[in-house]
């Protein structure tokens, strides 16, 4: 699905910049750019909840190590 996306000049340039520097076109380093993201976002929600889960189960623990 095509997409039309609105730059500002600054944000313009920048990826201008970004896709003649790794010899990819602006859509390709727009597409990296979200699959990074993405990865990211996922890495975190992870992280997250593998430390919920760590907090609720050892939560006695933690309550005392905090004293």
């Amino acid at each position: 699905m095509a997409m039309t996306l609105r730059l500002d000049e600054d944000h313009d340039r920048l990826l201008e910049a970004l896709a003649a520097k790794s010899g990819r076109s602006k859509t390709e380093v727009v597409q990296i750019a979200l699959d990074e993201l993405a990865a990211r976002v996922d890495k975190s929600a992870r992280t997250r909840a593998a430390f919920d889960r760590v907090r609720a189960r050892d939560a006695d623990l933690l309550d005392r190590l905090a004293q």
